[in-house]
């Protein structure tokens, strides 16, 4: 099952929710208003071998945002 990222117009509060793919929607936690679901990106890296590709976790660009995971100290 996914993890979808949601945004309450409400109340302004973001979550996630782990739901089949067939979900409709989520409430918030917060107010119990109905959520929209936000847009969101991820990155696939494979420890395989290359398919001719130059890619690889040290040759990505820092990906912006703040702390360890966002980027913010190089790895």
């Amino acid at each position: 099952m996914p993890i979808y990222e949601y945004h309450c117009p409400t109340c302004n509060h973001k979550f996630d929710k782990l739901q089949p793919m067939n979900a409709d929607g989520a409430d918030c936690p917060h107010c119990e208003q109905p959520a929209k679901r936000a847009i969101s990106v991820f990155a696939a890296i494979s420890s395989g071998e290359s398919s001719g590709s130059d890619f690889s976790p040290m040759n990505l660009p820092p990906m912006p945002g703040g702390g360890c995971c966002g980027g913010g100290c190089g790895h």
